[in-house]
C-alpha cells in the first residue's frame, strides 16, 4: 500500500502544476447590465416623461487585455466603472439633450460573435430630442483574442484601395434594391466616394463596411451597410491581415 501511494502523490503534483501553468483561457462570457430610468418634464411643449436606457454584455473573461480592451471601448481609456459612468451620462442626457418632454436614449453594446482567434461586437442604439426623426447609430468592432487589439482597417495595406469595391458592393447589395428611376440616394459621385467613418468589423467569413446617417446618403437611406467576403479582399491585405486571413482561412 505504501509503494502505491507514492505515485498517486506524484501524480497529483503533476495535476496540481499542470493546472497552475496552464494559460488563460480567451473565451469570452458576458455578464448583462441595464440602466433604465425616466423624468417627468413640464415645458412648454407640454408634459411626459423623458427617457434613457443603455444595455451592455459585460465581457468576463481570464484574458484581462481582451477585457480591459473592449471595456475601454465601451467607456473610455480613463475608467472600468461602467455604473459611474452611465450614471453620469444618463444624468448628463436628462440635463441636457433629453430635457424635453418625450426625449429618449436608448443603447446597447452586444457580443455578436467569437472565434478562437477574435471577439466582434456591436453597438446600436438612437437619439430623439425633437424633430423629425431620431437619430440612429450602428456599427461594430472586432477584437483579437491574440494581443486584444482593435481588428479595422489595418488589416488592410491601403484601405483607399477599397473604395471602388466598396462602393460597387454597397449599390449592389443596400441600394439597388430600394432604388427607382426617380432616386438617387448617393450624395457623392464615384470619383469623391469615401469609406465608411467607422472601422470596418469581421462576421463570419466577411467584413462588414457601415456609413452612418447623412454619411454617403439621406436620412431615408439608413444606415447603408455591405459585407465583402475576406476571399475577395485578399489582394488588398496587410501583413497583419495576411496572417490572420491565413489563420482565418487556411
Amino acid at each position: 500500500m505504501k509503494k502505491l501511494l507514492i505515485p498517486i502523490a506524484l501524480l497529483l503534483l503533476v495535476a496540481v502544476g499542470c493546472n497552475r501553468t496552464k494559460s488563460p483561457s480567451n473565451e469570452v462570457d458576458v455578464e448583462p447590465y441595464t440602466l433604465t430610468d425616466s423624468i417627468f418634464i413640464e415645458s412648454e411643449f407640454g408634459d411626459d416623461y423623458s427617457y434613457y436606457t443603455m444595455n451592455i454584455d459585460l465581457p468576463v473573461t481570464d484574458n484581462d487585455t481582451l477585457r480591459q480592451n473592449i471595456l475601454q471601448w465601451i467607456l473610455s481609456d480613463e475608467t472600468e466603472d461602467y455604473e459611474t459612468y452611465f450614471q453620469e451620462d444618463m444624468s448628463r442626457f436628462f440635463a441636457e439633450e433629453g430635457n424635453e418632454p418625450n426625449s429618449y436614449f436608448e443603447g446597447s453594446y452586444f457580443l455578436s460573435e467569437q472565434t478562437d482567434l477574435y471577439v466582434t461586437y456591436i453597438a446600436e442604439g438612437y437619439v430623439y430630442t425633437g424633430g423629425a426623426h431620431p437619430m440612429p447609430w450602428y456599427y461594430g468592432t472586432t477584437f483579437s483574442k491574440t494581443d486584444g487589439s482593435i481588428i479595422g482597417y489595418d488589416l488592410f495595406d491601403d484601405p483607399e484601395q477599397l473604395i471602388g469595391i466598396v462602393s460597387e458592393t454597397i449599390q449592389k447589395q443596400y441600394f439597388e434594391p430600394n432604388n427607382t428611376e426617380e432616386e438617387e440616394y448617393l450624395f457623392e459621385p464615384d470619383e469623391t466616394f469615401q469609406l465608411p467613418t467607422n472601422e470596418p468589423w469581421i462576421e463570419t467569413d466577411s467584413v462588414v463596411f457601415c456609413y452612418g446617417p447623412f454619411e454617403i446618403a439621406p436620412y431615408a437611406a439608413g444606415m447603408p451597410l455591405c459585407k465583402i467576403a475576406l476571399a475577395d479582399l485578399k489582394p488588398y491585405l496587410s501583413e497583419k491581415g495576411k496572417s490572420f486571413f491565413n489563420t482565418v482561412q487556411p
